[in-house]
């Protein structure tokens, strides 16, 4: 059965600029297949084709966003959507591709499957809802896909700060930052920081110190509806400096001393289209070269 995807958006990131990826053929197999078209000015530009639109115009009324550009646009592309939003098929121009995974010379092959046959699967990714305290002052923040990074400023240094889960105390830690993170995060900058590999359907939230200056701190997996609080220690304003609250990668805010921040479950997931079967351990073995010998060889 035919996919139901009738107007699609086509918005491209920096990082959608590649010699690999011809929009302007994708544009124009959509167009003689008979579906209605947004493009983003980055995506017209690259396809050489007028009109158009400011990225968050071209995706209002979407059946199905096509992201192209790596795993950073697929996020920014979500937190631009926020709730309510249409599902995502994200197109890899970029590098590891854990989220854009279809390969840019494979594009048409693949809508082909998508689009014409029917033959995808979506994908319900969870996400979190932050918010920070600043001064007595809630500052919401936008939903993540992968992960809310807690560090130190310009200069570095320890982070100290207290961890509650549900309102139950877990400790006080020392170390470069925290990161709290969704299973589809937990491929991301938690896993360079030694967090465990979560399948991304899971129910669950990651909280992974930094660097610990105490070698027992190690990663809590936790169920993904409950709420955790961190207060932050340490007179950073004395020391003429502030933490930095890091958003799937993009600036969130600056929080002080006695400031908190607070991350739990969105009511809103992010839909991924995928070919049918995608395979996440297929995904793990392409990026992390799993199936490849000591010596260089594949495995057969």
């Amino acid at each position: 059965m035919p996919a139901p995807f009738q107007k699609i958006a086509l918005t491209t990131w920096p990082t959608g600029q590649s010699a690999e990826m011809n929009l302007s053929a994708l544009a124009k197999w959509l167009q003689d297949n008979g579906f209605e078209t947004a493009l983003d000015k980055g995506a017209a530009e690259g396809a050489a084709l007028p009109g158009g639109m400011a990225r968050e115009t071209a995706v209002v009324g979407a059946d199905l966003v096509i992201v192209i550009g790596g795993d950073g646009s697929m996020l920014r592309t979500a937190q631009l959507l926020g709730e309510n939003a249409p599902p995502l098929l994200g197109v890899n121009t970029g590098h590891l591709g854990f989220l854009a995974d279809i390969p840019a010379t494979g594009v048409i092959p693949a809508l082909e499957r998508i689009l014409l046959k029917g033959e995808y699967t979506v994908e319900s990714r969870m996400r979190l809802r932050p918010s920070a305290q600043k001064n007595g002052e809630n500052i919401p923040l936008t939903d993540v896909l992968n992960d809310v990074v807690l560090t130190s400023g310009p200069l570095a240094r320890m982070v100290e700060f207290q961890v509650s889960i549900e309102g139950r105390m877990v400790g006080i830690f020392r170390a470069d930052g925290l990161i709290i993170a969704t299973p589809t995060g937990s491929t991301a900058y938690s896993l360079s920081a030694g967090g465990p590999l979560l399948m991304p359907d899971l129910n669950v939230m990651l909280i992974n110190p930094i660097c610990p200056h105490t070698l027992s701190n190690r990663p809590l997996v936790i169920p993904a509806e409950a709420t955790v609080d961190v207060m932050l220690f340490t007179d950073y304003e004395a020391e003429d400096r502030s933490l930095l609250l890091t958003i799937d990668g993009q600036p969130g805010c600056e929080l002080n001393t006695n400031d908190h921040l607070r991350v739990g479950l969105s009511p809103a997931p992010v839909r991924l289209v995928r070919p049918v079967g995608t395979d996440f351990f297929q995904i793990l073995r392409e990026k992390l070269l799993w199936e490849t010998h000591p010596r260089g060889t594949k495995s057969g």
